[in-house]
């Protein structure tokens, strides 16, 4: 695996970690006093989906779409791009909005939107990555019939 598909499944793991020890948290009240409680969900939502899903979800599709298509990725320096521009985007909505929970101030709350765009661009990256790898991929011949009798 490429050091940049090896990138994506560790934020990715790391993710699933921090997202399953705060639901984990949440579940037995520790976050029962916040100022606003549902900037910890979504910063638990956050971290579960955009990090732990998505973040395999690019690793793999790396790794395996250009195997399946027979054809080589087209860029590996977009998606190093990619890489850092998701991770960023991450951990940047995950620490305002954690941090927002404990605040009163709406600072925090649009802070986020910086860092998600952050990370759309990156999402907007893979896309743009995997159409030109997939583009003009020789289609799967067709499967063999048995012999007729």
């Amino acid at each position: 695996m490429s050091p940049t598909v090896i990138g994506f499944i560790r934020i990715s793991l790391l993710s699933l970690f921090v997202g399953v020890i705060m639901g984990i948290l949440i579940a037995v009240g520790v976050f029962r006093n916040v100022t606003n409680p549902s900037l910890i969900t979504s910063a638990h939502a956050h971290i579960n989906l955009l990090g732990g899903v998505m973040m395999l979800i690019f690793g793999v599709g790396y790794h395996i779409l250009p195997r399946f298509s027979g054809r080589p990725l087209f860029s590996e320096g977009i998606a190093r791009v990619q890489l850092w521009l998701s991770g960023a985007g991450l951990i940047g909505m995950f620490i305002l909005f954690f941090a927002g929970g404990y605040s009163s101030s709406d600072f925090l709350r649009y802070g986020v939107a910086p860092f998600g765009a952050l990370y759309g661009a990156g999402a907007i990256l893979f896309v743009y990555n995997m159409w030109r790898t997939l583009a003009g991929a020789t289609p799967a011949p067709p499967p063999l019939r048995p012999a007729k009798k």
